[in-house]
């Protein structure tokens, strides 16, 4: 509840600090996206993609596309407890949508990357929430 009213306190002077910022910051976590006003998660969303870029990440999906599936994915997580999911950056969640849904462009094959990215247990889960992301994921992004 403090951080809320300190959110609300704060949000005005949000303009001062670049977007990119506080898109990477550790504290702005998927359990605070469902809570981020709707005319700011583009902002949110271009800037961690940006921010990709600069590590040499390419992305083909719009920024759209990506904040329709953290609402899905924050609802999802909060609806079933997923905590780790919840407690981590909302950059960090994009990267693992990104990873599964075969837009995470950094030259290395698609399916040899999520496996190091994300491990056994965590593409498990996944794999229930999104199985034909993954199985395609799993030919290399193939059709």
């Amino acid at each position: 509840m403090f951080q809320r009213s300190l959110l609300k306190l704060l949000l005005p002077f949000c303009f001062l600090i670049p977007v990119e910022v506080l898109a990477q910051g550790s504290a702005f976590n998927l359990e605070n996206w469902p809570e981020t006003p709707a005319n700011l998660k583009p902002m949110y969303v271009k800037a961690i993609m940006e921010q990709a870029g600069v590590h040499k990440v390419s992305f083909k999906l719009p920024a759209d596309f990506y904040i329709a599936e953290l609402d899905k994915f924050a609802t999802t997580a909060a609806e079933n407890n997923y905590r780790p999911y919840l407690k981590t950056s909302v950059a960090q969640n994009l990267a693992t949508l990104a990873v599964i849904h075969c837009d995470w462009n950094n030259g290395v094959p698609p399916w040899e990357f999520a496996q190091k990215y994300l491990g056994n247990q965590q593409m498990e889960l996944l794999k229930t929430l999104y199985p034909v992301a993954i199985n395609k994921l799993q030919n290399n992004c193939t059709e």
